[in-house]
């Protein structure tokens, strides 16, 4: 429910990108009073620019747990597709997901891969009917799921803010938060609207949560995205996870993507990316030769030192709390991050989250 103009929020989040938004739409739902506070003009300054593949990356295959733990984020996201896409639109592309893999990978993970039943083995016929216009190299093996997604970030981001509306949380743009003080059982949030009161605080601000008078020690950095979008009236029917992607947007568009690029916060595209992208991507599908670009657009995903998301309390604190740093899958575990973060605030039932995402134990250099 609403807080009363003379008390402060059960809980003040610090950054409204969907990480963010999932955790208010979490603790609303709960019973808790929930106040936003985002810097810029509109919503989700990263997550507007972020489209990417919604499926657990095979480069986390030697953690199973968190490996597991995204497995179980994207059932919750299916779940959000299908509770809000009726009532808010279409922000999700379903195709079936072929991974190019190179052989040493598969003779590293070829077993685990199969016993997970992430999908099956094609070659040959097989594979010219299940991606039809792609030109694929033959010395990788690919292995093709049906489970493949894809996710509009602003799009997806709208519909949860719209719920969290209308469940009563307390949505402010255009407030910068300087600093963030525990001071005894509450916190102060100094902004640019002056100094704020809450009972407790989580930092949800992506790339920048480890700013200045935020969650500093954390060392979450940025990572630069570029992609592509595309016009062509060639049809993707499946989406192509290989050194970079390509997929079917909603808009029926072609999306190519994403650099990865330590590049501080420089959020503009560069020649040298895009050019890496569109080589990619006329190689792999010749026909996109004639295709029209008709958006460049770059991001900042939030990395940590671990690799893993930090979601807890932050570390000498007992009323402010993280959740940031996930990297290339925050579009896929905004929701499962939500409900496990509010399982503990409110219950102090941290289960649902793997141990390797705490903040304590990731800042003491474990892995």
């Amino acid at each position: 429910m609403p807080s009363s103009p003379s008390s402060p929020p059960d809980f003040t989040l610090i950054g409204g990108g969907i990480v963010g938004a999932c955790l208010a739409e979490e603790l609303s739902d709960s019973g808790a009073s929930v106040r936003v506070l985002d810097s810029g003009a509109e919503p989700g300054h990263a997550t507007n620019r972020a489209a990417g593949v919604a499926v657990p990356s095979l480069r986390y295959l030697t953690d199973r747990e968190f490996y597991d733990w995204l497995r179980t984020a994207k059932r919750d996201l299916d779940a959000d597709v299908a509770r809000l896409e009726p009532e808010y639109g279409a922000f999700s592309v379903a195709r079936p997901i072929l991974r190019a893999l190179r052989e040493t990978d598969v003779e590293a993970h070829g077993d685990v891969l199969s016993g997970l039943g992430v999908g099956d083995w094609v070659e040959g016929g097989a594979l010219a009917q299940a991606a039809p216009g792609l030109k694929l190299p033959t010395s990788r093996r690919y292995l093709l799921d049906p489970d493949g997604l894809m996710i509009d970030g602003r799009r997806y981001l709208d519909a949860v803010r719209r719920r969290c509306l209308a469940r009563g949380v307390d949505w402010r743009q255009g407030v910068t938060v300087r600093e963030v003080r525990e001071e005894g059982a509450a916190v102060s949030v100094v902004t640019s609207d002056g100094t704020l009161r809450a009972d407790r605080v989580v930092i949800t601000a992506g790339a920048w949560s480890s700013g200045k008078g935020l969650a500093e020690a954390t060392g979450v950095r940025p990572q630069r995205g570029q992609m592509a979008v595309l016009r062509t009236d060639e049809e993707l029917n499946c989406i192509l996870s290989s050194a970079y992607y390509l997929a079917p947007g909603v808009g029926d568009d072609v999306i190519v993507g994403a650099t990865e690029e330590d590049t501080g916060f420089a959020e503009h595209v560069t020649t040298q990316g895009i050019a890496h992208l569109l080589r990619f991507a006329t190689t792999v599908m010749p026909g996109l030769a004639d295709s029209v670009p008709v958006e460049l657009r770059a991001g900042l995903r939030p990395v940590s030192g671990t690799g893993r998301p930090l979601a807890g309390a932050l570390p000498g604190h007992e009323r402010i709390f993280l959740s940031a740093g996930h990297a290339g899958h925050g579009l896929l575990s905004a929701r499962a991050t939500g409900k496990g973060m509010a399982a503990g605030l409110v219950g102090d039932d941290w289960e649902a989250l793997p141990y390797s995402m705490c903040p304590s134990h990731a800042l003491d250099g474990a892995s």
